[in-house]
């Protein structure tokens, strides 16, 4: 009881410097959009909040700890054409506390043209962000993790490079009724540009909570601070066939509104998400999940 006692203290402890750090800088130069659009399709359906679930490989992305809940293998991989134009390819693992996960977005046969207005070639434009992540359970229902983050930016006569780390809590409920989750984004590092230029990653804070007030029904929430305050909510509910159905919104600057199902084919879970926003194109996500 003394060793739990100290951990939720260091645990609070972090959190209140990790928030005093983030008011402290304000919000940077925001680069590295690709950190930003999300791991997984089952998360995306909800609305994104996913910092305090822990249930699959994309943890890696959302909150680190959560790697020390996972005790099976698993795989997670999505793919989008991001608002008709852009390709975007994630790919994430776990296995007892370890994890990796990958991120590309890119677009390719992009017309170039000259003074005036002719086809002179096309070009392609590429970003990447590689993750390695560690989770690890301290005492009953708390763990703590990190993942170690690599970033680049390629452009036609420009090529960007740098690393950064997040850091995250979890703790769930007795009986895994629920859990509350925080998580630090970039916590440091900036993008060094071939053109001798340089941009901080931008941070991000989050609180998440979830809530299983019935074993079929899985409720989520988050709360993001980065350069302003956004929410995320979101919602599960899985049949008697095993069909899910989800429902999710994200409110702020860039509001939202997401549904998604998924489905199991023996060891193979098949997710989708449809995004409707006020300002951008609708997008579709697709997403295959294996657990075993």
């Amino acid at each position: 009881m003394a060793i739990r006692k100290h951990v939720l203290a260091l645990t609070l402890l972090l959190v209140v410097l990790l928030a005093a750090n983030a008011a402290a800088n304000g919000g940077s130069g925001y680069t590295a959009e690709i950190m930003g659009l999300g791991m997984g399709a089952r998360a995306l359906g909800m609305g994104g909040a996913h910092i305090a679930v822990a249930e699959d490989a994309s943890v890696i992305y959302y909150n680190p700890a959560g790697l020390g809940q996972i005790d099976r293998f698993s795989l997670v991989s999505l793919y989008t054409n991001q608002y008709g134009a852009l390709n975007f390819l994630t790919l994430g693992a776990a296995y007892q506390n370890f994890g990796a996960g990958m991120l590309r977005l890119s677009a390719s046969g992009i017309e170039e043209t000259g003074e005036y207005g002719d086809e002179i070639g096309t070009f392609s434009v590429a970003e990447t962000a590689l993750l390695l992540g560690y989770g690890r359970t301290i005492t009953d229902g708390l763990s703590l993790g990190g993942s170690f983050k690599y970033y680049g930016q390629d452009l036609p006569e420009n090529k960007g490079r740098g690393f950064t780390a997040d850091l995250g809590i979890l703790y769930t409920l007795p009986e895994g009724k629920g859990s509350v989750g925080f998580v630090g984004r970039n916590l440091f590092g900036k993008v060094k540009y071939s053109s001798e230029a340089e941009a901080e990653f931008n941070r991000s804070f989050g609180l998440g909570l979830a809530y299983r007030p019935m074993d079929e029904l899985l409720l989520a929430a988050d709360a993001v601070i980065e350069q302003d305050f956004s929410a995320r909510f979101g919602a599960e509910y899985t049949l008697r066939s095993g069909i899910a159905l989800r429902a999710g919104a994200a409110l702020g600057d860039d509001t939202s509104l997401t549904l998604g199902a998924g489905f199991a084919v023996s060891d193979f879970k098949i997710d989708y998400a449809y995004q409707y926003n006020r300002v951008l194109p609708d997008s579709h996500r697709l997403s295959l999940r294996l657990e075993f």
